[in-house]
């Protein structure tokens, strides 16, 4: 049975490990990670949607040839 415990400051989840696969545990805490990484995170959105344009080009220079045909 998946329990859930809270103060005032913490909640603690009490999962026994014969109810939920691992990855998808992982997978889980991942996301609460993430998401607490992000309500800390200074960044405007004008700020991240540029820095997403920059990896997305940093990423098709780095690929392009894996899409396209070469050039003839």
């Amino acid at each position: 049975m998946i329990t859930v415990e809270t103060t005032d400051a913490t909640v603690r989840v009490t999962i026994p490990k014969s109810d939920v696969p691992t990855d998808r545990l992982n997978w889980f805490v991942d996301s609460l990670r993430l998401e607490a990484i992000a309500r800390q995170s200074q960044l405007t959105e004008e700020e991240a949607s540029h820095l997403a344009d920059q990896i997305k080009a940093g990423w098709w220079a780095a690929n392009r040839n894996r899409f396209t045909k070469p050039a003839e």
